[in-house]
């Protein structure tokens, strides 16, 4: 799977999951790359549990220790390439 295809399916993920977080459509010229999930986007520990799941069932890959908004995933730009290299590792 390609970057850029994994790039919006966790946008699309975040942006229904944490209502702070502006939509594509919304807001085209945002930079989700180096936008921080914690705290700029949420501090809330469960809102994190919640996405990591989704992100974990829709690509089929587990964040063990490292969840989104760690400090080894700070920003989405961090998440998107973690799950790219879990996805195309096989």
């Amino acid at each position: 799977m390609d970057r850029k295809r994994i790039s919006e399916e966790v946008i699309e993920i975040l942006c229904s999951k944490l209502l702070t977080l502006p939509l594509p459509v919304d807001d085209p010229d945002f930079d989700y790359e180096q936008q921080a999930l914690v705290p700029d986007i949420t501090d809330n520990e469960l809102d994190i549990a919640e996405v990591a799941m989704d992100l974990e069932d829709a690509f089929d890959i587990q964040f063990l220790d490292n969840l989104p908004g760690s400090e080894g995933l700070p920003t989405i730009g961090a998440i998107i390439d973690f799950i790219h290299a879990k996805v195309n590792k096989e």
